[in-house]
């Protein structure tokens, strides 16, 4: 009778959701939407980056007639052209019409001639034009500066008959061995977890409302209290039912995002690959995570009247997840027992697996059991709050 009365319940709620066209194309379409937005999010900066980087750089200078012409050809090299400027070059950098600027003293050439240290100066401005706006690459700049002075001392050790090598000892040949799966699981080392807690949060967030809040504001909720079933069944038979449509969506965004990232330009990811096996390890553990998202969107919409004011009580639970999941990229569990957080613990592991590094086993039972034992008590506390003569007489 207890599984029969769950599965009718279980059944009638998931008929309702199904009914309603435009609630199962959301629920199908956005975590398709979501996961390829993710997958291109990253490799997009990581490729707006590169191409800043890659681009030519033109900075005003004053003083240019002082620089020495294989200053100026080793600069051309790096694609870094000085352009004369006439004015006040500090006024133009402080309002950020430029990025930088250089100042070249008089006897920059004599200097550099007479071998004594030459200054040059370089007025920046690394906020011009925002995080993705104007700016400059100043790594290249630096870079080309140590170059030219590296140049002038071999040339002056030549002179003087020594060889340049003997102020290097050590020489470094640094071989890349890294695979594509670990390339791919760099870029999805953060989006991954963040995506994760996320759907698993949100993808049942509108049905979780729905059969408690909603069947409350449409008055279909009094009509199932009635019946011989008891507030436990009806409970778990709906708890089943969110459960179910989320899996829904955990799983198409998840393999949205496997398909955006292995469909990706190779000119975006240097050839990287996401493999299907991290994705399928990934949706395992998103599974008891979202159980126990779940019972706290069911926990938190029993005690609304109406579908806006669950909304309004659920979007403090999408922010905490997302900055537990944001905690796990940036401050990684330091002990076993830490695996055992909700959200944090999950959020670590996918972590972990996307860069292909050392996933402790005992982390990845700590994250289901710490999952599945705050699901159990997000239970209890729920079916106190599910109780018929409560909920009745507050519709």
């Amino acid at each position: 009778m207890l599984i029969t009365n769950l599965i009718n319940i279980w059944r009638k709620e998931l008929t309702d959701t199904l009914r309603d066209r435009k609630a199962l194309s959301q629920t199908l379409l956005v975590p398709l939407i979501i996961g390829l937005f993710y997958a291109v999010l990253n490799p997009a900066l990581g490729r707006l980056m590169q191409s800043r980087a890659d681009d030519p750089i033109t900075i005003p200078t004053q003083g240019l007639e002082y620089v020495t012409d294989d200053f100026v050809a080793l600069l051309d090299e790096f694609q870094i052209t000085l352009e004369p400027f006439e004015g006040d070059l500090d006024a133009v950098i402080v309002a950020g019409e430029e990025a930088a600027g250089l100042i070249v003293p008089p006897d920059f050439g004599e200097q550099v001639a007479g071998e004594t240290p030459a200054t040059v100066t370089l007025l920046v401005n690394p906020y011009s034009g925002g995080v993705f706006g104007g700016g400059i690459e100043l790594q290249r700049v630096e870079f080309a500066v140590t170059t030219y002075n590296q140049q002038v001392s071999a040339g002056r050790l030549q002179i003087r008959n020594v060889d340049p090598a003997l102020l290097t000892p050590v020489t470094m040949d640094m071989q890349d061995l890294s695979t594509p799966a670990q390339r791919a699981g760099a870029f999805a080392s953060l989006m991954l977890p963040l995506l994760v807690g996320i759907i698993a949060a949100q993808g049942g967030m509108f049905i979780a409302i729905d059969v408690t809040a909603g069947e409350k504001e449409r008055g279909t909720l009094e009509a199932l209290l009635v019946t011989p079933t008891s507030d436990t069944e009806i409970f778990v038979g709906k708890l089943s039912a969110v459960f179910t449509m989320t899996l829904l969506p955990v799983v198409l965004t998840l393999m949205g995002y496997w398909v955006g990232s292995n469909f990706l330009p190779k000119d975006w990811t240097d050839g990287a690959v996401l493999p299907l096996s991290l994705i399928a390890q990934t949706i395992l553990l998103a599974l008891p995570l979202s159980f126990f998202l779940n019972v706290v969107l069911m926990a938190v919409s029993i005690r609304t009247k109406a579908f806006k004011d669950a909304q309004s009580s659920a979007g403090p639970l999408i922010f905490g997840v997302t900055m537990a999941a944001m905690a796990a990229a940036f401050v990684p569990p330091v002990n076993n027992l830490l695996y055992l957080i909700p959200i944090y613990g999950t959020s670590a592991i996918v972590g972990k697996l996307a860069v292909g590094g050392a996933v402790p086993m005992m982390g990845v039972v700590l994250s289901v059991v710490g999952s599945l034992a705050a699901a159990a008590i997000g239970i209890i506390i729920s079916l106190r709050l599910f109780n018929r003569e409560r909920l009745l007489y507050s519709m």
